[in-house]
């Protein structure tokens, strides 16, 4: 499994390590200006995780060749999922449109799905200002108030929330915005409290997400005996 991982505090997290419990070779991919990425079509499937960049700035020089990257692998057959910028990019891929949400989201939801086995009702972990459109051919699968929340095209899924989260990556993510003056003040005490709260139930979701994705693209996985 082939992981792109972005400039910042970006880990797989829970998906990772399911995958690592399913007898997948987790490959972790930096991007940094300039590196190559690798073929998508050596990999069972393709992963891309969140930025604090948005897909549609051309100023940022790796977005252009990791959407080229996307697009190699949904040409490829190679199952995409793509996490809050990922699944923005995968949506800019297939023919989408990406802007800047009505209102930013950052905390724990719930949202409405239509195929809660797939993509649960939550809870989820949301942290994003923009928001992609539903892809032509794509079925919106989940959505909020504000925008879309997850869509499938084919093998593929892209969501705008974040399943992939631990404890430790939401402090990271808060500590981070913390350094850069985002002033989050008692916002961030409450996200803290509420991952406290909600993070051990997001996990399983993740887990029963990431499985049905699996089984849906045709990978078939055999769990890993824990001893």
């Amino acid at each position: 499994m082939l992981v792109i991982e972005h400039p910042g505090t970006e880990m797989p997290g829970v998906i990772g390590e399911r995958a690592a419990e399913l007898g997948f070779q987790v490959v972790r991919f930096a991007v940094e200006k300039g590196a190559p990425f690798p073929e998508p079509r050596g990999f069972a499937t393709l992963v891309v995780l969140g930025s604090v960049e948005s897909v549609f700035d051309t100023r940022v020089p790796w977005v252009r060749p990791e959407a080229d990257l996307v697009a190699a692998a949904v040409a490829g057959s190679v199952p995409v999922l793509g996490l809050c910028f990922g699944g923005q990019l995968l949506a800019q891929v297939l023919g989408g449109q990406v802007a800047r949400a009505h209102r930013p989201e950052m905390g724990w939801l719930t949202i409405d799905t239509d195929d809660p086995v797939l993509v649960p009702p939550g809870p989820w972990l949301v942290w994003h200002q923009d928001a992609f459109t539903v892809p032509p051919g794509a079925r919106e699968i989940a959505r909020n108030e504000v925008c879309a929340q997850a869509f499938t095209y084919g093998p593929h899924l892209g969501l705008q929330f974040h399943p992939e989260v631990t404890p430790q990556i939401v402090e990271s993510w808060l500590s981070e915005s913390e350094a850069r003056g985002s002033g989050l003040g008692q916002r961030a005490d409450a996200i803290r409290q509420a991952t406290d709260r909600h993070a051990r139930a997001s996990a399983s979701n993740a887990r029963q997400l990431f499985d049905t994705f699996l089984a849906r693209a045709g990978l078939s996985v055999t769990p890993r005996p824990s001893y």
